[in-house]
């Protein structure tokens, strides 16, 4: 007796030339896979530039360049747009990313036009990046509400260092915005109607087979 797929990995797939209809079904594995691969280099890339906009803005300070009422709205905000530019453009990378066992694709939600591909344009990857942001801050609210504030409770009642206290807050509201980003992921974006288009899942043959059509059609001729 076959066993039935995990949900933390991809169905197996035995057609040797899938269609467009035969798309893979979302599940955690998938979204997990998705979110780190926008997860950490948005993190990572964040965290580079925002050090890196904290030493220009000394040296501007410093240096008697710009005043202290003019740096201190991009030293408080600096690091937030930063994060959003970049969480942008990281979007747009995978949303046309070949994954190991599936690559991310958009197709068309209208009824008469389901197996059309669509491709990752400016707007439609606006779309999905504002999905992501938005409900990542309605979430990381409710957090903020829930979580972070009794904590700050429990750890005021042991009196850490402030130092200690820095970084728990830090290390908690970092762990709080990733689990609430893979969640969004699989819950609000993979398979959902999002204006004209979807995001869905088709297996990789697809991907290698179209490469090897495309690589073995003969050049037109002029």
């Amino acid at each position: 007796m076959l066993n039935a797929p995990s949900i933390l990995e991809p169905p197996a797939r035995t057609s040797l030339v899938p269609g467009l209809d035969d798309h893979v079904q979302p599940n955690l594995g998938h979204a997990l896979r998705i979110w780190w691969a926008y997860y950490w280099p948005t993190t990572l890339i964040t965290f580079i530039l925002s050090y890196l906009l904290g030493l220009a803005i000394r040296a501007l300070y410093e240096n008697f360049v710009a005043s202290a009422n003019l740096l201190l709205p991009i030293s408080k905000y600096g690091s937030y747009v930063i994060n959003y530019i970049v969480a942008f453009f990281v979007m747009r990378y995978v949303l046309g990313k070949t994954f190991r066992h599936f690559k991310l694709i958009l197709i068309s939600n209208a009824s008469d036009s389901s197996s059309q591909l669509l491709q990752p344009t400016f707007m439609r990857t606006l779309r999905v990046w504002w999905i992501l942001t938005w409900c990542t801050v309605l979430y990381g609210l409710l957090g903020l509400a829930f979580v972070l504030y009794p904590m700050q409770w429990f750890v005021g009642i042991f009196r850490p260092s402030p130092l200690f206290a820095s970084l728990f807050f830090l290390l908690l509201g970092t762990a709080l915005g990733g689990a609430f980003s893979l969640f969004i992921i699989y819950s609000n974006i993979l398979e959902e109607d999002i204006g004209d288009f979807r995001v869905a899942l088709s297996p990789r043959q697809i991907a290698e087979y179209e490469k090897k059509s495309l690589a073995s059609d003969p050049a037109p001729l002029g």
